[in-house]
């Protein structure tokens, strides 16, 4: 696919900008941090990020990452080459996001997996299918003119609630809540299953390493992650593939054989899960 990347600003107070391109040599950003919140959806990324000249911290996996900042503050991010970066980012000023139900107080205060928390409060969530879907429709947005801002805007918001309701509603829309320990467990179990990707360890296997059983892993992990720890995994596969496959440098033979499929088994799923075969992106 062709590199991508856009910035638009809809109003004076929403705007959304998206890329999606391998760079061939590292890139330093410095800017002031938006101020207010911005809903970033990495669908694949690696970068390393630094606030007012604090302890750095690293993006390099898909999710949602919901960053709150008030004030001047500045942000210098440096992307890695040869690595897909995709993402679709939305800013939502501070008065307008409060005026809109976007409680940033509470979003803030909640249980969210803290990457930064001094100057500014950045936490990531994790990419479900429904966040991933609707990234993917701002990516590929099918319109074009003046209605193409309007379904463009429409996803943006969509995005920013479906991001906040997951961090503000873990474990309620069960009847539970998951407990600090059960979502330290969970984002364990989370890291075994994509670090043993290639040959995916059973669940029995994943919750006597946390501590836990198969019931309450299963249960947990479709709470936090919005889908079942196979499922998950095999995303990961997938957005693995995607990633080498973009680089050019690998056969899909190669790629299959490197994440754990056979070709046949590899291009079905990779076609449903994209919406292209995997040679297209070879090309």
């Amino acid at each position: 696919m062709a590199p991508l990347g856009w910035s638009r600003q809809f109003s004076t107070d929403l705007t959304m900008s998206v890329g999606s391109a391998v760079l061939r040599d590292s890139l330093e950003v410095t800017a002031p941090v938006f101020e207010g919140l911005q809903v970033i959806v990495s669908l694949q990324a690696r970068l390393r990020c630094r606030i007012n000249g604090r302890a750095a911290f690293n993006i390099a996996e898909p999710g949602a990452y919901l960053v709150i900042a008030s004030g001047a503050q500045e942000g210098c991010d440096r992307l890695e080459p040869n690595t897909l970066q995709q993402f679709v980012r939305i800013g939502i000023d501070t008065e307008s996001a409060e005026r809109n139900g976007f409680d940033l107080r509470k979003i803030a205060a909640s249980a969210g997996k803290r990457l930064y928390s001094h100057d500014v409060i950045v936490l990531h969530q994790p990419l479900t299918p429904a966040l991933q879907a609707i990234a993917r429709q701002a990516l590929v947005c099918p319109l074009q003119g003046s209605m193409r801002d309007v379904y463009l805007a429409g996803k943006g918001l969509e995005l920013a609630a479906l991001a906040t309701g997951n961090v503000l509603n873990t474990g309620e829309e069960c009847g539970t809540r998951l407990s600090s320990s059960d979502l330290e467990r969970l984002w364990h179990a989370r890291e075994l299953a994509t670090h043993h990707y290639q040959q995916p360890l059973t669940l029995h296997e994943i919750a006597r390493c946390v501590g836990t059983n198969v019931n309450k892993l299963n249960s947990g992990f479709q709470q936090l992650f919005g889908m079942s720890v196979f499922q998950y995994v095999q995303n990961y596969r997938l957005e693995q593939a995607y990633q080498m496959l973009s680089t050019r440098a690998y056969s899909v033979s190669e790629v299959a054989s490197f994440v754990g499929y056979a070709i046949p088994h590899f291009s079905t799923l990779f076609r449903k899960h994209f919406g292209f075969s995997p040679s297209q992106l070879a090309r």
